[in-house]
This record gives C-alpha cells, structure tokens and sequence, in this order.
C-alpha cells in the first residue's frame, strides 16, 4: 500500500468513519419520523430516517418530502439498516419542535401553525377579530357597536386569516 492509502486508512480508522455512497430513492410513504423508499432497482426500503437520528425528545426540526419525489439518502453506519434522508427536493412539510413550542409549514393545507402548550397564533387571530366585532364602544350619547360595514371587513379580514394560519 503506498502512503496516500496509508494516511487514508489511518484517518478512516482515527476519525471512524465509514465511507459509503449517497443512494437516490423516490418516497413511497411517510410513517411518523421515517419514510419507506424505492431504489432505482426497485427494492423497497422502510424505515428510512428523515433526521439523523430518531429520538423521543421534545426538541426536533423535520423536513417531510413529498410521495413520489425523489431523495437522497446516506447510511451512518454503511448498512442498508440506518438510513436517513440528507436531501430533499420537493418538501412536503416542515416540523419545528421545542419544548412546548410548535412552528409548522404544512404545504398540503397551506397553512403555518404556530402555537405552544397555551396559546395557538391561528386561534388568538380569530379571537381578537371576533372580540372586535363585538365590542362595545362608549360614546357621549352612550354605548354603541362597531358599524355593520365595519364588521363585514373584519370577517373578510378573519377568512384571509383562516386560510394561512391554522387555529387547531
């Protein structure tokens, strides 16, 4: 072995690597953190990571492809039995967890949520416009309510709102 390969092998054994290739797959399927792949020689592969590592944690970041788009994948350890997506082009979702907060862009619905354990952004949106549709106003004459035409805008104003945020 000349001392190139040496070095080399000397630093793969040093750092602990495993050299292994990226595979190209299409997503079949999205279960939870995994996804089920197809190679281009058709062998199906489940379990597939879309983050490095699967854990029970409140912290996480995911990216979810779309079915049928095509990924790449690479192996941490060189077997075909610990996977994970380290490419994707075509986004289905993407999932931001920490602790108890909550931040999601679902490219399905086309809505974001953003929210913790007590609050949901969607949600106080909707209530805020709804508080002032029903408020009261006090003027010298009196008590009196937000104008017919006034209300009207703000439910133009709140389905707007529905369509982007989800308040679930």
């Amino acid at each position: 072995m000349d001392t190139a390969a040496e070095i080399k092998q000397a630093l793969i054994k040093a750092l602990g690597i495993t050299p292994n290739l990226a595979i190209t797959a299409t997503v079949v399927s999205i279960e939870n953190d995994t996804c089920t792949v197809k190679l281009l020689s058709e062998l199906v592969l489940s379990d597939v990571r879309l983050k490095a590592t699967i854990s029970d944690g409140e912290d996480r970041f995911l990216i979810v492809p779309k079915i049928n788009s095509e990924v790449i994948l690479m192996s941490q350890t060189g077997t075909l039995s610990s996977l994970m997506l380290i490419k994707v082009d075509a986004v289905e979702s993407i999932r931001y967890k920490k602790g108890d907060f909550e931040f999601a862009v679902d490219g399905t619905s086309g809505k974001v949520t953003l929210k913790n354990s007590s609050n949901n952004f969607g949600a106080l949106v909707t209530q805020f416009i709804t508080e002032i549709k029903t408020m009261i106003i006090l003027t010298p004459t009196g008590p009196g309510k937000v104008a017919p035409s006034s209300i009207t805008k703000f439910e133009a104003l709140d389905a707007k709102f529905k369509t982007l945020l989800n308040s679930d």
